[in-house]
């Protein structure tokens, strides 16, 4: 075999005729699974790598197929951001997946739809968010959240913490999940038919008086099968809206925003606090508006003007540690995207709008009438996603990043 190869390379190459040296023993290649398991690992973390390689023939098959086989695969590319599968959106007939890949990694959104639950019939799941795999959602009328991983099809119910049940639950409507074990070596890959740990973070809010509201929250783990103690704050907005929380660090930062703060909770020291933002930097609308992770790991505001983006850092401005807002940055869109002029046209309107944010690979999305793009900001390289008609004007869109290995064919045993 090696002598082939060496007179193909010899007959590509090229090269002046010459008395044939002295036969040289072919070293055969070691042909054993072991080898080519190592191979198959490197292949690259998308969706449609397994199943192609599957294709090859039967030994291969057995190969990707194994269960070990694929942990190994996710453990091998743990290290590696996971590529950015689609989108969810709520609707009315529950969370919608909006694919963001293209043929043949783009996955079918029946793949990621989630199925209803024995006599579940009228009841609506409202989608609050996706992290490590992981998407969270809520049942309003049975009161309890629902932890689903959209790859494997696994979900598990927790039913809400007493303190939130009041009212019916009506002030509870904002949340997420993690994985606690996102952190490991194998990346937190759960076992087959059951879901990676995983902590949920509820929280409801509650008119004070003198326009004061308190913002309450709840830890659920896994684990342990059971919610923390609650924790609480109170703000004094003019006005409240939603905003999708970002992973920073050891904190969760956003849930809610007002005309001057948003949210912050320091997962390991199980903290809840404000983070002051100056008015000027606080559109209406959360669609110019986001949270981001700066290049080094400190939490930052994008705020988008018609086409420019701002990115600004929180930093101690004073001796006595008072926290300001600079400037890092501005992004001119319309000499990066292919945004249409004629856009600019009607100043009542906004030729972009922001999307959301990916943690994974610190890209921020966002939307032109004509399509979208993931913008990665550290070397500024911006991805063309999917055609921004597919999802609605202005709803809440949350961006699915993972390691799908779905899909692979498995050797009949019969």
């Amino acid at each position: 075999m090696l002598l082939k190869l060496r007179h193909f390379a010899r007959c590509c190459i090229g090269g002046s005729e010459r008395a044939p040296a002295a036969p040289v023993r072919a070293v055969p290649l070691p042909d054993n699974d072991d080898l080519l398991r190592e191979i198959l690992l490197r292949l690259p973390p998308l969706p449609s790598s397994l199943p192609r390689a599957s294709l090859v023939c039967k030994r291969w098959r057995r190969l990707v197929a194994d269960p070990f086989f694929l942990r190994r695969f996710r453990q091998h590319h743990h290290r590696t951001p996971p590529p950015l599968l689609g989108y969810f959106f709520s609707d009315p007939r529950g969370p919608v997946f909006v694919p963001t890949l293209a043929p043949p990694d783009c996955i079918p959104p029946e793949r990621f739809s989630l199925p209803r639950q024995p006599g579940a019939a009228g009841e609506r799941l409202f989608f609050l968010g996706c992290r490590h795999g992981l998407a969270l959602l809520i049942n309003r009328r049975r009161l309890h959240a629902v932890v689903w991983d959209p790859a494997t099809g696994c979900r598990a119910t927790v039913a809400y913490p007493p303190e939130f049940t009041t009212d019916n639950g009506a002030h509870c409507c904002r949340g997420t999940v993690l994985s606690t074990a996102a952190a490991t070596a194998d990346g937190g890959v759960g076992d087959d038919g059951h879901l990676k740990p995983f902590k949920v973070i509820l929280i409801r809010t509650d008119d004070v008086h003198d326009g004061r509201i308190r913002v309450s929250m709840c830890v659920y783990e896994s684990m342990t099968g059971k919610w923390g103690h609650t924790i609480s704050t109170v703000i004094i907005p003019l006005s409240v809206s939603n905003l999708p929380s970002v992973l920073i660090g050891n904190a969760l930062c956003g849930f809610l925003r007002w005309p001057n703060g948003i949210l912050e909770f320091d997962v390991k020291r199980h903290s809840l606090g404000i983070i002051k933002t100056p008015k000027s930097l606080c559109p209406i609308d959360r669609s110019f508006f986001q949270v981001v992770r700066t290049q080094d790991g400190e939490v930052g505001l994008a705020i988008l003007y018609k086409l420019t983006i701002e990115l600004w850092k929180r930093k101690a401005s004073s001796p006595d540690g008072a926290v300001g807002w600079v400037l890092r940055k501005t992004i001119q869109l319309d000499n990066l995207l292919p945004v249409p002029r004629m856009n600019m046209m009607d100043s009542n309107l906004s030729a972009a709008r922001i999307l959301g944010f990916d943690e994974d690979n610190n890209a921020i999305h966002v939307s032109t009438f004509t399509s979208a793009f993931a913008l990665r900001l550290e070397s500024m390289q911006f991805t063309e996603l999917f055609n921004v008609n597919r999802i609605g004007s202005y709803q809440s869109c949350y961006p699915y990043t993972g390691f799908y290995t779905a899909g692979v064919p498995r050797l009949s045993t019969a």
